[in-house]
């Protein structure tokens, strides 16, 4: 009888892989990743259920069927109201605006930003800011909306 054997205890555990430990341990060198490819290296052995071996899936060779809404959703350039105030002079409308060159003829837009209006403006755009509609409309001018797609 020995120390050691007095000492050990039956846990129930195996004891740890110590990969890359000699030529003697069993799991030396490649440390029982074999040589070369993907499994060899780290991060690698894809395991998703989805992988294909790096060929395309075959789900994503399917078409995309089925309605999406996305293209029936409206989208705004948004403008700073300061901005437009700097650059264009008079009434605010869309030609004005292209006119100033701060958006193009096909977009639509929305005015945003807290600012203090000190002259009577006009704005016909297609959306405007709560705060924007409360200036214009403090300094005495009026806010016209436009139907998103041209129609007054």
């Amino acid at each position: 009888m020995n120390l050691q054997d007095i000492l050990s205890v039956d846990t129930g555990r195996k004891p740890r892989r110590r990969v890359g430990r000699g030529m003697g341990s069993g799991l030396g060198k490649t440390g029982g990743r074999g040589s070369k490819g993907e499994g060899s290296r780290t991060g690698g052995k894809n395991r998703n259920a989805m992988f294909e071996g790096g060929q395309f899936r075959f789900w994503q060779k399917l078409p995309i069927r089925g309605f999406t809404n996305s293209e029936h959703t409206d989208r705004y350039q948004a403008i700073d109201f300061a901005r437009v105030l700097e650059r264009v002079e008079g009434d605010i409308t869309m030609e004005t605006l292209v006119e100033a060159g701060l958006v193009r003829s096909n977009e639509q837009i929305k005015l945003l930003g807290k600012v203090e209006v000190s002259r009577v403006v006009n704005v016909s755009v297609h959306r405007v800011s709560a705060s924007v509609r409360q200036a214009v409309e403090a300094a005495g001018g009026t806010v016209t909306e436009l139907h998103p797609r041209g129609e007054a």
